[in-house]
């Protein structure tokens, strides 16, 4: 069950930039649990992409570590996981409808991809033993 409807796939929406979508886009395709259901340029982009479909999560990049798309996207979207990657490396963190933004360390491709699976099935668990 993803956010009280039963699916067999994450479905993920991903946001620019092309070369970082492209790389997560190939990511997810190697996973049999998601599927990429959209894809934009910028963030007027996304906000019709999430209307269209019924997206469990948004990846997108950025280039600070605190974003307004971000908030804008949970207000609008409260279900919604909101995985942020910086757009020089190095940094990524998880936001959900919770008191505080997970963030992910060492970002590789598997702990990005672990981290949406764990906010997908225990909705801010992770606070607990944090």
């Amino acid at each position: 069950m993803i956010n009280g409807t039963v699916r067999s796939k994450i479905r993920i929406v991903l946001a620019d930039p092309m070369s970082i979508r492209r790389d997560v886009a190939e990511a997810i395709a190697r996973q049999a649990d998601m599927e990429v259901v959209g894809a934009t340029v910028d963030a007027f982009g996304l906000l019709i992409a999430l209307r269209e479909r019924e997206a469990d999560a948004v990846i997108l990049a950025t280039d600070s570590e605190v974003s307004g798309l971000c908030s804008h996207l949970l207000a609008e979207y409260p279900n919604l996981i909101v995985i942020a990657l910086s757009t020089g490396g190095g940094k990524a963190f998880l936001e959900q409808l919770c008191p505080a933004r997970r963030e992910i360390t060492n970002p590789s491709e598997e702990r990005v991809l672990a981290a949406l699976r764990e906010a997908i099935r225990e909705p801010c668990g992770w606070m607990e033993g944090d």
